[in-house]
């Protein structure tokens, strides 16, 4: 019976582990943060990480994957804002895509910018939660997708 347990405690943090990179990311979370720009999503991005002097660049990250894979809510306004992708699977699929465009230095930082003077970090535990607003460039994200064939047009019927 303990064998069991084991294995299957051993089976839930392997994704986990897996997500860990260098930065030592365990998660992230996105969520609405008012209204952007036309184009543009306005998002509050949260990394939780045992480093809390990460960069930019890693919140940036986050944000375009949570808006490409996973959507986001907003609290106040109560609206939910579904993946830009589509669905997970996406990533999986295009995977020689989305390792050099999530990369370091990748192509993903031409689709976002930190709002300045929005960044706080807060201690839960023995890691951080790091926060930033964020301006993502849905619009152009969702053209250049389109144009390299990982998603579909809007215009290209069911």
């Amino acid at each position: 019976m303990k064998r069991i347990l084991l294995i299957v405690i051993a089976a839930m943090m392997v994704p986990l582990l897996a997500m860990a990179k260098k930065d030592d990311v365990i998660s992230y979370q996105v969520e609405g943060a008012g209204t952007g720009a036309q184009g543009t999503y306005l998002v509050k991005t949260t990394v939780v990480t045992k480093n809390k002097n990460i960069s930019d660049e890693l919140i940036g990250r986050s944000a375009v994957h949570g808006v490409l894979f996973k959507g986001f809510s907003n609290a106040d306004t109560r609206q939910h804002q579904k993946p830009l992708a589509g669905s997970p699977t996406v990533e999986q699929e295009h995977i020689d895509f989305f390792s050099a465009f999530f990369a370091d230095g990748g192509d993903y930082i031409n689709y976002v910018q930190v709002i300045s003077n929005s960044r706080t970090v807060v201690k839960a535990g023995k890691e951080y939660k790091v926060s930033a607003t964020v301006t993502v460039s849905k619009d152009q994200l969702r053209k250049d997708l389109e144009n390299n064939g990982i998603i579909k047009g809007l215009n290209s019927g069911f």
